[in-house]
């Protein structure tokens, strides 16, 4: 499957857009991270994805709706990598919103350049 530097500035958008849900967060928030890590083509990327995931545990507080919020993006499998790969999916996994201009994703602007 090829994937576009934007699935790859995605994954890390993820990171930080879910970064004070990573924290703390028993497993869920970690689960869905590590999910949309492996949407990340290549084994490296992935690996960097999966410990920024991990080590934002210990940066990033979590409260107990965030863990909720994890958890329902996980039942409801709206992160899986098909999904990511369209804007309503992005939106869907919390990693995008809708402007009155149109789409915004939450990855930083250099990174989606890479």
């Amino acid at each position: 499957m090829k994937t576009s530097p934007l699935l790859r500035a995605l994954a890390c958008a993820t990171l930080v857009a879910l970064g004070a849900l990573q924290g703390a967060c028993g497993n869920a928030c970690l689960s869905l991270a590590q999910q949309i890590c492996q949407c990340l083509p290549e084994d490296g990327t992935r690996a960097t994805c999966n410990q920024r995931a991990t080590d934002g545990q210990d940066s990033f507080p979590v409260r107990t709706n965030d863990e909720a919020f994890c958890q329902a993006k996980l039942d409801a499998n709206v992160c899986d990598c098909n999904n990511l790969t369209t804007e309503a999916g992005k939106q869907a996994c919390g990693l995008a919103y809708s402007t009155t201009a149109g789409v915004t994703t939450l990855a930083p602007q250099a990174a989606s350049q890479r």
